[in-house]
């Protein structure tokens, strides 16, 4: 073989180890954006580097105080793994009244412009955003009024997001946005005619998806080269429209997409999945399509459900504990399960007595719906689960060839022997000689 041709070769064999990385399972992701916001210390940052992608809160001012910034957070996160993605959390659907001195800027020109939304035309009463808690809606559509430089509040806050965040803090590897729905929450008078306009009105849905995309794109122009993620949690719905949203956004949190009294698994297993693979279709290259759980992190069943569940498709798994609302970055037992690339592809129909099962690698998840009954299910061959110390009763350990799950169950299993690793797309075989 000549020297040429091997050391083409040897490239490609490096590139495709560092895709491999990429590609491997368990995919994991943190929505750390609460208090206390002590990303700067050195136990945190351990954490957050754990995971494939975090997320984490930035503010006006963040870390002076620390004498750090978040670029530096950044560095540190990236020096002990440089596979971790950070993402910097913003918001422009709403805001709250009064804003706390890190935002009396912001505050002082989103009045200046008259960028609230309003219930008829202008300076009139302000529309309450559905979070409550003295969050008021912004009017983020390509309809708002247009300040001085000619720009709407989407524009203005795209650029603001890059130079106060983006900018000054060139590691993180893009910005994450709250609440881009596919639909306002509210009525309001969105194109400033003097009437209100209704948040089931086609024609103000596409207002406000145009804005967001207006948005986003004024973002990427700012910081070429970043990627954008956003709240994403109501993109899967079966009346959702997408259409300006479709590949804008690099990946997103479908947040308590289980866990919550309005999750979309409170409809069912099916309804959920179904939400989750419509949702992961619309995103943009890598797709960093996070599946958020909330919970009690010692309902370990719940969680390998969910977990088992985000595995049967690409997407990336967080959770969120119930006891600390968006903060810390919980860690099970399954986590540390070396999964490998899957070997095969997302499911989507069952593979035994309703049970649902991925082959990966190294390893399989099963997952038993809600509402299936308690199943036992017979492998082709001997599996291992896991030895774990949060719930030993069922990560024993032990070698199996039948396993029986509960009603809302999930679990890992790991292979004897390795599968073979699936072939990059692309890849080439030669028999050439010297």
């Amino acid at each position: 073989m000549s020297r040429k041709l091997l050391i083409a070769l040897a490239g490609t064999l490096a590139a495709t180890s560092a895709a491999h990385a990429a590609n491997d399972f368990p995919r994991l992701a943190t929505y750390d954006i609460g208090g206390p916001h002590d990303y700067y210390t050195a136990e945190h940052q351990k954490k957050l580097a754990k995971v494939d992608v975090s997320i984490v809160s930035i503010y006006p001012g963040w870390g002076t105080a620390q004498k750090t910034t978040m670029d530096a957070v950044a560095k540190s996160i990236k020096a002990i793994n440089p596979n971790t993605k950070v993402f910097a959390y913003v918001i422009g659907e709403a805001m709250q009244v009064p804003a706390s001195s890190a935002w009396v800027d912001y505050e002082a020109k989103v009045n200046a412009s008259n960028w609230w939304l309003y219930t008829t035309g202008l300076d009139t009463s302000k529309v309450l955003s559905d979070y409550g808690k003295g969050f008021y809606v912004l009017n983020i559509s390509t309809q708002a009024k247009k300040d001085s430089k000619g720009q709407v509040f989407a524009q203005w806050f795209g650029d603001y997001t890059a130079s106060e965040f983006g900018t000054p803090n060139p590691t993180l590897d893009g910005i994450f946005t709250d609440n881009v729905f596919w639909k306002p929450r509210r009525d309001g008078d969105w194109n400033r005619d003097g009437k209100i306009d209704s948040q089931n009105d086609a024609t103000v849905q596409g207002w406000y998806r145009a804005g967001y995309r207006l948005y986003v794109d004024t973002l990427r122009k700012a910081l070429p080269g970043k990627m954008q993620l956003a709240n994403v949690a109501d993109w899967g719905q079966p009346n959702a429209v997408l259409t300006e949203y479709k590949g804008a956004f690099n990946g997103g949190v479908l947040e308590h997409i289980i866990g919550s009294s309005w999750s979309v698994e409170s409809q069912g297993w099916n309804q959920m999945m179904a939400h989750y693979r419509k949702t992961m279709d619309a995103l943009g290259a890598p797709k960093y399509g996070i599946f958020e759980q909330f919970g009690s992190t010692t309902d370990y069943q719940a969680m390998r459900y969910g977990f088992a569940s985000c595995a049967l498709d690409d997407g990336y798994y967080a959770f969120n504990d119930s006891a600390h609302q968006n903060a810390g970055v919980p860690w099970f037992d399954e986590f540390d399960a070396k999964l490998g690339a899957a070997v095969s592809k997302p499911q989507t129909s069952a593979w035994q007595a309703g049970v649902y099962r991925r082959d990966f690698e190294n390893g399989i998840v099963l997952v038993n719906p809600k509402g299936n009954g308690q199943r036992e299910v017979t492998l082709e061959g001997d599996f291992v689960k896991l030895k774990g110390t949060q719930a030993p009763s069922v990560n024993d350990g032990s070698t199996v060839r039948k396993v029986t799950l509960k009603d809302r169950d999930g679990i890992v299993l790991m292979r004897l022997k390795p599968v073979k690793r699936p072939a990059p797309p692309g890849s080439i075989t030669t028999t050439a000689s010297n």
